[in-house]
């Protein structure tokens, strides 16, 4: 590895390059430094670069004209990859020893000697002749297939691209692609016909299949029904496992033969359609794995067929193709963060990061680094530099539940950021440009807090730019036995027998219950009854001890008693029951909870009907060993 360098991207040096030595040294004017500048604006030590920590540090010497970092004026800053630091008219890149790139300010003596535009490269086919057309048709073909998988985002998509390319890059009269299925037979995904008496059948020799597939070759074969030729390229999965094979072909009779360039061009492009499948087949995995952990997390679909769902899915589509700002309110549980993920989905943002944040769960001394991060050494703790929640929803979406509870300290930095997506990092002087778009959230009156003067009113306007409110679950009770099957379908894989239903009674009480807690109260109770249950139906007992309360059972009215005078009574002094704290009776019940299911947090979060980001905050908080 080389060393860390300075390099000169604006002033009288312009273009220099000035190694930094471990030891570290000055910069200046003078002879002694290890950067030696020209500029008679710079002091003849005008500041010093040390080693420090495992990195180089920038100190000021205390010049007249003093030492600008990203535009800040400093006194010690850890040098870091894009910092840009300013002395006199000279301004400076560090590039640390393991890379990076520095872009001069000032024209250099230089000469472009060559130049091609993308909108050229994928027309090169038509402007090209002679020998050169056919170079200049399979290079077209690839930079276009190459275009089009930018925007591709399933297997089904792929398809019709590679074949297209495949024929444009041959002058193929049609071209397919063929994949095996579980039972090792062969049959289309795809194809593109350009001739308009073509069809997608095929009749292929075993043994040119047998050659493509098992020996992973690339051939060429003439001789093949209706005068055609054709080319074969084999298609790799995981490990080179053969996935099945592109095909194109044409009448042999009407154009000049294909030669081995033609089938290099075939074969490098089943090379990139082979690794664009791949991606694609593993992205699918990862969307589906994240969609289970988000309908296990309680982060799923916004369900229901009632006119008050309608009503919330139809405003989801309005908003989510635009970037502007939403705001939703409604009671705790109701569903907001279900809503902020459809919006999310639905948007142009979709393949970007969804990244939720809980206000609430959050102190208000660290809250600004979780939002906006920190630089190594910004405060007692930060051992490493940390990348906050907007940085992480870059091109994304972040998701900000409990806004209300955002301190008035942080909000006028949460502001600024909305208003010019750039922030700094706790600790950073160089501001982070950002794309982010912010779905909001709230079980609180942001106006009346705003009355009260405990949210600042030009916030409480910027978030509500969309504001929409998602009704409670008593609002849409047809929706309930809905919800409950979807709960069910999702969360009966925790448990090992089979769960197949609801009993009569069951659903009900799930139907006739008020849901205070709205759809978490609904989703904790459904996981309750498929923890603590036994049988393939939930049954009313399974249920929390709410839902099943009900008129009284009727005793038999005991036999007449013989009058008698009344006996004195004799009242006995009762000693007063200890006293004893909420947090004491809430510790014990969660100690009875986890000792109770073995330790499995899952199901004792159920028992208490709690989420289960709650039982490890209080686990945490009361110091109890699980």
């Amino acid at each position: 590895m080389g060393l860390a360098r300075l390099v000169v991207i604006e002033g009288p040096d312009v273009g220099s390059e000035f190694d930094i030595p471990m030891r570290g040294g000055g910069i200046g004017r003078g002879e002694d430094n290890v950067v030696q500048l020209s500029d008679i604006a710079v002091s003849r030590r005008h500041c010093t670069v040390e080693w420090q920590g495992g990195g180089f540090v920038l100190v000021d010497s205390g010049s007249r004209n003093r030492t600008l970092v990203n535009g800040k004026p400093i006194t010690r800053h850890p040098l870091e990859q894009g910092d840009e630091v300013a002395i006199g008219k000279t301004r400076l890149a560090f590039l640390p020893a393991e890379g990076g790139i520095a872009v001069l300010r000032q024209a250099m003596p230089s000469r472009v000697t060559m130049e091609v535009g993308s909108g050229e490269l994928l027309r090169a086919a038509s402007t090209a002749v002679g020998r050169d057309q056919r170079a200049a048709r399979h290079l077209a073909s690839l930079a276009g297939l190459g275009q089009r998988l930018r925007e591709i985002d399933t297997r089904a998509g792929l398809g019709p691209a590679a074949c297209e390319a495949a024929r444009g890059a041959l002058a193929a009269d049609r071209a397919l692609l063929l994949l095996r299925d579980a039972s090792g037979q062969v049959a289309t995904m795809a194809s593109s016909l350009g001739r308009s008496d073509s069809d997608a059948q095929l009749a292929l020799p075993r043994d040119a299949m047998d050659k493509v597939l098992a020996e992973s070759k690339a051939i060429a074969v003439d001789g093949l029904a209706g005068g055609r030729s054709a080319m074969l390229a084999p298609l790799h999965g995981p490990g080179g496992a053969p996935l099945g094979l592109i095909y194109a072909d044409r009448l042999a009779a009407t154009t000049p033969a294909w030669d081995e360039l033609d089938l290099l061009g075939l074969g490098c492009l089943s090379h990139l359609v082979s690794a664009a499948m791949a991606g694609l087949a593993a992205r699918e995995v990862l969307e589906r794995e994240n969609q289970s952990l988000e309908e296990q997390a309680g982060g799923g679909d916004f369900i229901g067929s009632s006119a008050e769902a309608r009503a919330v899915l139809a405003f989801v589509a309005k908003v989510a193709p635009s970037d502007a700002t939403v705001l939703l309110t409604g009671e705790s549980g109701s569903g907001k963060e279900m809503v902020a993920r459809a919006v999310h989905r639905n948007s142009r943002r979709r393949r970007q990061a969804f990244v939720a944040v809980n206000c609430a769960a959050m102190t208000e001394t660290l809250i600004e680094s979780e939002l906006f991060g920190h630089e190594k050494g910004a405060f007692t703790g930060a051992t490493e530099r940390k990348i906050g929640r907007f940085e992480a929803a870059d091109k994304g979406t972040l998701f900000l539940d409990e806004v209300g509870e955002l301190p008035l300290s942080c909000q006028t930095k949460f502001l600024r950021v909305l208003e010019e997506q750039s922030f700094e990092r706790v600790g950073g002087t160089r501001p982070l440009q950002v794309d982010v778009r912010v779905v909001a959230a709230t079980n609180r009156d942001l106006g009346e807090m705003v009355r009260r003067g405990q949210f600042r009113e030009d916030l409480f306007y910027r978030l509500s730019v969309i504001h929409a409110v998602v009704p409670p679950l008593r609002a849409r009770p047809s929706d309930i036995p809905i919800l409950a099957e979807h709960f069910l379908t999702r969360l009966r894989r925790q448990v090992t027998r089979r769960v197949s239903g609801f009993a009569p009674q069951a659903m009900q009480a799930l139907a006739r219950h008020a849901w205070p807690g709205n759809v978490r109260e609904l989703r904790n109770a459904v996981e309750r009854a498929i923890v603590l249950g036994d049988g393939e139906l939930i049954r009313l007992e399974d249920l929390p001890p709410q839902l099943g309360s009900g008129p009284a059972p009727s005793l038999p009215h005991p036999a007449p008693m013989p009058a008698m005078e009344p006996a004195p009574i004799a009242v006995m002094p009762v000693a007063p029951a200890t006293a004893r704290s909420l947090k004491e009776l809430e510790r014990e019940g969660i100690v009875a909870a986890l000792a109770a299911t073995g330790g499995n947090k899952a199901q004792a979060a159920a028992i208490l009907e709690i989420d289960r980001s709650t039982l490890y905050k209080k686990i945490k908080d009361y110091g109890i060993d699980a």
